[in-house]
Order: structure tokens, then C-alpha cells, then sequence
């Protein structure tokens, strides 16, 4: 099963964020947003490939990505 997930990179890394992205597609995500300003990557993974993208040099946590619907 996919889920949405939020990325965020060390400080360290944000000058080579293009690179920690390219990691991640190579661990399994599909990468759909690189937000460089704020350090984070956002996009698809399969629940397997978790441990996979936390061990991606640079990445400080990943998370599942919440959302809300109001009514």
C-alpha cells in the first residue's frame, strides 16, 4: 500500500537537497515536490520502502502526511 509522505532534510544538506531527492526516488519514492527553502521533500512511498528512505544521508525524519477535511 502507497502512502503520502513528508521528508525532512538536515540543514547540511539543504544546499544539495537535488541529490538527497534523487536518493530518495533511488530508495523507492516517487518524489513529487522539493521544497528547498524549507528542507523538505514530499511524495509517494510503499509502506516496505520506509526504513529504506529513513537510511538516505541527510534525511531527518519521514513522516506519514496528515490531512483534514472540513465539513
Amino acid at each position: 500500500m502507497d502512502i503520502r509522505i513528508i521528508v525532512t532534510i538536515a540543514d547540511s544538506h539543504i544546499g544539495i537537497i537535488a541529490e538527497v531527492a534523487a536518493q530518495l526516488r533511488a530508495a523507492g519514492m516517487t518524489v513529487e515536490q522539493v521544497l528547498e527553502t524549507v528542507g523538505v521533500v514530499t511524495g509517494v512511498v510503499s509502506q516496505g520502502n520506509l526504513p529504506r528512505l529513513s537510511a538516505v544521508p541527510g534525511v531527518v525524519s519521514v513522516e506519514e502526511e496528515t490531512t483534514f477535511q472540513a465539513l
